[in-house]
């Protein structure tokens, strides 16, 4: 044994689940792999080859910490069912009654669900994924059913809410395309709960069951430090790709004005019942794609930026604006190194200096890696 495989965590689906590349490694260890690959992805570009790249930032928690379980549904012809994610490569199921990388009451509705799978003969066989998701509280749980059909199908509702003691709400997603993305389309309300909620920063956010939020709820206060610190206390702040507000709303204090930025309906939706339930003052809400929204955010003028795109990264034309702009400092969280440092190299190459790089662990025992670029002037 190597000493990287010292105080690894051991799972009974390493071998055969797809989900987390990096099981059989120490933690201290995976964190320098993360590091290397930033730094391999900013020496791509001759603006980002000698930049500050700072050790990843380590998650509180390195397993049990997952929010949400994205899990394929296999159905036997003897109805034994399987919850679990594709093996590496391939469309086959690895049941996983056992990830250690969820949080335990979300593996416990799992587990529940997987007894109804194989006990209920009303189980359609159009049932493809499931989405379980908490907040804040673990023992206040959405669930969300993926049917590979265009029309609503008769489903156990009663059955599994007396299965799954911590699911307060559960949706319908209706998504016939045979494409990798698991949800696609509405997702329709069935019965209960239609949100969860996420505590941080002083606030209780809002989560719709389509709204985009990070996995990992233990290393957002230090990512919120770092955009605190870096960027002070100023005018106004723009939040770009702004989500449910997570971001903006956590640094709303060090800013006279904080104007959040999103084009996903739902997500807006969130923000402003956040908003209303907290009586935010100073908190402004721009309903639109961050490319459509050039003109309001101008004339907005902020000061600072802090920005968290899709791993696609961010759009020529937003790019030019900001450096068309005064804002004098930004913070980038990405989810994907490669458009990162594409977009890193633009804004260094027109006036932005790149005062650091890091990456960050929001995903243990997976090759994902996070980072959070700050730039000034």
């Amino acid at each position: 044994m190597t000493d990287d495989r010292l105080d690894a965590i051991d799972c009974p689906h390493g071998e055969t689940c797809g989900a987390c590349a990096l099981l059989g490694v120490a933690y201290p260890a995976q964190l320098g792999r993360k590091r290397r690959i930033l730094g391999q992805a900013l020496k791509q570009h001759r603006t980002l080859a000698n930049a500050k790249l700072l050790s990843c930032l380590g998650s509180p928690l390195v397993d049990r910490y997952r929010n949400r379980a994205k899990m394929a549904v296999g159905l036997s012809k003897g109805r034994q069912g399987k919850l679990g994610y594709f093996r590496a490569g391939t469309r086959e199921i690895t049941d996983a009654p056992d990830c250690r990388v969820l949080v335990p009451e979300i593996l416990e509705t799992s587990r529940a669900l997987r007894g109804v799978l194989t006990t209920s003969g009303s189980i359609p066989r159009e049932l493809r994924h499931v989405d379980i998701r908490c907040g804040s509280d673990p023992k206040r749980q959405h669930l969300i059913l993926v049917l590979r059909t265009d029309r609503l199908l008769r489903l156990p509702i009663e059955k599994i809410r007396r299965a799954c003691r911590w699911v307060d709400g559960i949706s319908v997603n209706l998504n016939p395309s045979s494409g990798p993305q698991i949800l696609k389309g509405p997702i329709q309300p069935t019965w209960g709960a239609r949100e969860v909620f996420v505590k941080t920063a002083g606030l209780s956010l809002r989560v719709s069951p389509a709204s985009f939020f990070q996995v990992n709820l233990s290393i957002l206060p230090e990512i919120h430090r770092i955009m605190a610190e870096f960027l002070g206390r100023g005018g106004v702040l723009a939040d770009l790709y702004s989500g449910v507000g997570t971001h903006g709303l956590a640094l709303r204090d060090q800013f006279r004005r904080v104007v959040c930025v999103e084009g996903v309906r739902i997500a807006v939706a969130d923000t402003k019942a956040t908003i209303q339930r907290h009586r935010l003052s100073g908190v402004d809400v721009i309903a639109k794609p961050v490319e459509r929204a050039l003109e309001p955010l101008a004339a907005a003028n902020p000061d600072c930026v802090v920005m968290n795109p899709s791993r696609a990264g961010i759009k020529p034309a937003v790019l030019a604006k900001l450096v068309a702009s005064k804002v004098g400092r930004i913070a980038y969280l990405s989810c994907n190194p490669t458009t990162l440092c594409r977009d890193l190299d633009f804004l260094v190459g027109n006036g932005f200096r790149l005062e650091s790089a890091q990456p960050i662990d929001m995903m243990p025992q997976t090759r994902q890696v996070e980072a959070i670029a700050l730039l000034s002037r």
